[in-house]
């Protein structure tokens, strides 16, 4: 399972690319079936990392290598992975051993200070369905203080921060809050406001134009 961590603002370092591993297989979706063709290329125990994917914290990259059963195939009858190893490279590299307030520490240690001194920020992570992004985002109903997504965290860091803004300079801060659901499956279906039902005044919000 890979969960993408995307985040930038307005730095030198414009964007930053961190990824997050998980032994766990995707969790199939209610009322998704299961599409065959886009199964792992090799099978493994939960104790037994895939063949195909080594991990390096320390160089923060990973590699992806051709499995054992396409090696013995003609070169006509190959998939896309090519027999010489691939590597990337990441900002940051996570793995089952990091906690989510490790994950969170690192993706936001730039943006909420930048955001705080009036650059824009964007912290969004992406993924193959189930592959984790609601837990990296939000953590789940029952989280421990120490186990809460990216989303509570950066909400609390940024009063937190706000706040002693305050106590330092007497700086005055507005804040604005919206939350927008958008359904990537289905092309061409709508966004829709998900805090209509929590405020007196919802707005119609046209994607396309705001993008």
């Amino acid at each position: 399972m890979q969960d993408w961590i995307g985040l930038g603002w307005a730095s030198p370092a414009l964007v930053k690319v961190m990824l997050r591993v998980s032994d766990d297989p995707p969790r199939q979706q209610a009322g998704e079936q299961q599409d065959q063709s886009s199964a792992p290329a090799a099978t493994t125990s939960s104790n037994t990392p895939p063949t195909y994917l080594t991990v390096d914290k320390k160089k923060r990259q990973v590699t992806l290598t051709e499995t054992h059963s396409s090696a013995t195939m003609a070169p006509s009858e190959r998939g896309p992975m090519v027999s010489a190893p691939k590597m990337f490279a990441f900002d940051a590299l996570f793995t089952t051993e990091d906690s989510q307030q490790d994950i969170c520490g690192t993706a936001l240690s730039e943006v909420i200070p930048a955001v705080l001194e009036g650059s824009d920020g964007c912290l969004l992570s992406f993924g193959y369905p189930g592959a984790g992004q609601s837990r990296t985002m939000f953590g789940t109903v029952t989280s421990p203080p120490g186990d809460l997504g990216a989303i509570p965290c950066a909400i609390s860091w940024l009063y937190k921060g706000i706040n002693e803004k305050r106590q330092k300079s007497g700086a005055r801060f507005s804040v604005r809050v919206s939350a927008l659901g958008v359904n990537a499956t289905k092309p061409g279906s709508s966004s829709r406001d998900l805090l209509a039902g929590h405020a007196t005044e919802a707005f119609d919000i046209d994607l396309e134009k705001e993008i």
